[in-house]
């Protein structure tokens, strides 16, 4: 009887104990439903400063007025190393990172640090919707994986002209954009006799210089020309890289980059261009962004871009240009934000805020011609029409050797009688990092 007591005692017990469990399980999950959810939260390392970095911190609230993410955005200015590092270490401290490096992303990407992004190329029909895919997606294919998205492009597309000057002048652009090189010569003789100076250099900061080279270069021997003299598979003494030297030494010694080339500061040389001090300046598509924000002048209408004149018969149309893409570590931080954060900056929304912000240009096809001034289509309309060749002394396999092409490039523009010897000390240079 005692026995039986006891039982129904205990069986009361634990019915009690069961009964302030299932309350005390209420109650928790009630206070805890009455917290407010941790924010759901982003975090981007880009390089990008200035005015660029502030557009592109605006685009980023649009992103998250749409999806109540918070954008992080870490400011670095190593960029490269700082990723290195913390993917090195197994503990990145960003989902998503914005880098310029095609080879980079595909080293990283190989080595198992970067996350899959195939998968957002199929969703978003990204191999279908990228502007000239060989330079922008496909160049950060790697094993058969995509390990970044494009989202925006820059261009060192021709040669911008004030336009006043011209049509002060009775010069024209033949309506194919580009002039031959007769026609080029006898403008620049023609706008020297006027008493203005046909071509800026900026030969002070001398990378300036390179572009131009470049562009000599790619109207010459085209883009297998370029892609040899990067990786030291041809002689700077070959013919071919001759026939460069001597067609610029040709325009300094007759006075078409003033009597003071290496001395010109290359901002400068913008201010100068637009009061049509100078006529022409070879310059990347940023200039575009300078002379409306700087000086109040507005493209196609105070100024405009021809591309750069043919030389040679044959060779075809061939632009330097580059981009930006955006990766995610294997192992971010926040993985499902990171990838909806890859998937809008990949898209037309926010590529098209940052074109109308000016100095953008857009990579997805979506991007409506509405959204650029007259100068920066044209720029999209050659990106996607012809080869797009990368800048050849930033993708020199010995980065050392860039400084030394600088310097070479900046005697030649002082002493262009002294070419051949200068090619002849590149040659060496080269040799001594590349072997003979």
């Amino acid at each position: 009887m005692e026995t039986m007591y006891l039982k129904g005692l205990s069986l009361k017990i634990v019915a009690v104990i069961v009964v302030i469990l299932i309350i005390a399980g209420i109650g928790i999950w009630w206070y805890l439903s009455q917290q407010p959810a941790k924010p759901k939260e982003v975090v981007v390392y880009s390089q990008w400063g200035g005015v660029e970095g502030e557009n592109f911190a605006a685009a980023l609230k649009v992103f998250e007025e749409k999806t109540g993410i918070k954008v992080r955005i870490v400011q670095q200015s190593d960029i490269r190393t700082a990723i290195q590092t913390e993917l090195a270490a197994g503990a990145p401290q960003f989902d998503v990172a914005i880098v310029p490096w095609p080879a980079f992303v595909r080293e990283l990407g190989r080595d198992g640090k970067l996350m899959d992004l195939t998968p957002i190329y199929d969703e978003l029909d990204l191999k279908n919707k990228v502007i000239n895919p060989d330079s922008y997606s496909e160049v950060v294919k790697a094993d058969g994986k995509y390990y970044a998205v494009p989202i925006k492009a820059w261009a060192k597309p021709g040669i911008w002209f004030n336009v006043h000057v011209f049509q002060d002048l009775g010069i024209s652009v033949p309506s194919s954009g580009i002039m031959t090189s007769d026609e080029f010569l006898q403008v620049c003789g023609q706008i020297k006799n006027a008493g203005i100076q046909p071509l800026a250099a900026g030969g002070q900061d001398k990378w300036p210089l390179t572009d131009f080279t470049e562009a000599v270069i790619l109207r010459i021997g085209g883009p297998d020309l370029q892609y040899k003299l990067m990786h030291h598979q041809i002689s700077w003494t070959d013919p071919q890289v001759k026939e460069v030297f001597a067609t610029i030494a040709d325009l300094i010694k007759k006075g078409y980059f003033g009597s003071t080339p290496t001395a010109e500061p290359w901002a400068e040389q913008i201010g100068r261009l637009a009061n049509g001090e100078v006529a022409m300046y070879f310059m990347g598509n940023w200039l575009n962004l300078m002379m409306q924000d700087q000086y109040d002048k507005q493209p196609g209408t105070d100024y405009d871009l021809m591309l750069f004149p043919k030389i040679k018969d044959g060779v075809s149309i061939a632009i330097v240009a580059g981009g930006d893409w955006a990766i995610a570590p294997a192992n971010a931080p926040h993985p499902d934000t990171a990838k909806e954060l890859l998937k809008w900056l990949a898209g037309p929304e926010y590529q098209e805020e940052m074109v109308k912000r000016k100095g953008y240009l857009a990579v997805h096809k979506d991007v409506p011609k509405s959204a650029y001034d007259p100068v920066d289509a044209k720029i999209v309309d050659w990106l996607n029409k012809y080869t797009v060749v990368p800048d050849l002394d930033d993708n020199f396999d010995y980065s050392e050797f860039q400084l030394t092409f600088w310097n070479a490039l900046f005697e030649l523009w002082s002493n262009p009688d002294n070419y051949e010897q200068i090619l002849e000390n590149l040659e060496s240079e080269a040799q001594s990092l590349w072997g003979s």
